[in-house]
């Protein structure tokens, strides 16, 4: 009976401490790539002319969510983490921000009646993919090689400088149009589009950040 409870004793200690099942690394990486298959499925089905209601991205943001919830549980019931436990949170939480973002964009493009036929949304959604790309490979690389790591938020941060580049760029194109109402309502999801672009800087800064101090 004594050497059992010793066991017991063993695997809470163990829990606690941290082990394959709480694996920070791995539940950070596999949110941003929750992200991305997010952002793919939004340019997916804008380049698809967004007839239909879109419930893919609606379902991904529903499972990054329940993945972000299970990641902070796992933060409370750890004693050690292999970073700073407040930076695994903001990261996390920076993060799920990229794909709600996205899910914003499809509610506006649904609500609005907007055809991104003629528009630079399909540009813009692609640029999110490139940028959520690049966030899901550098927390692929935390735990083994900080410089790649360090490249591909970068990368993912001068993908917001493109999408402010291309917005503009598009704002100067909608405004020769003569129809009012679809000069504001593509305005509207523009501008949605560009808040996604400056998650992705957000989540690259923090990324940046969190990397120089694991140095």
């Amino acid at each position: 009976m004594a050497d059992k409870k010793v066991i017991f004793n063993f695997d809470w200690i163990a829990r606690l401490l941290g082990g394959p099942e709480n694996d920070f690394y791995s539940m950070l990486t596999e949110q941003a790539k929750i992200t991305l298959e997010g952002a793919e499925a939004l340019e997916t089905w804008i380049i698809a002319g967004a007839t239909e209601r879109c419930q893919t991205v609606r379902d991904l943001e529903h499972k990054a969510d329940k993945h972000k919830i299970r990641l902070e549980k796992m933060l409370v019931e750890s004693l050690i983490t292999p970073i700073d436990r407040e930076d695994i949170y903001d990261l996390s939480h920076r993060l799920d921000e990229v794909i709600n973002s996205a899910k914003r964009t499809v509610r506006e493009i649904e609500a609005l009646e907007v055809s991104p036929e003629g528009t630079a949304l399909p540009k813009m959604a692609n640029i999110l993919v490139e940028g959520a790309r690049c966030l899901s490979i550098s927390f692929s690389h935390l735990a083994s090689d900080l410089s790649e790591a360090s490249n591909q938020a970068s990368l993912a941060r001068k993908a917001d400088n493109r999408m402010e580049k291309t917005y503009r760029k598009a704002m100067q194109e909608l405004y020769v149009m003569d129809d009012v109402k679809t000069i504001m309502k593509t305005a509207e999801v523009y501008g949605t589009m560009t808040i996604a672009g400056q998650c992705l800087d957000v989540v690259g800064e923090k990324l940046s950040h969190v990397i120089v101090k694991m140095r």
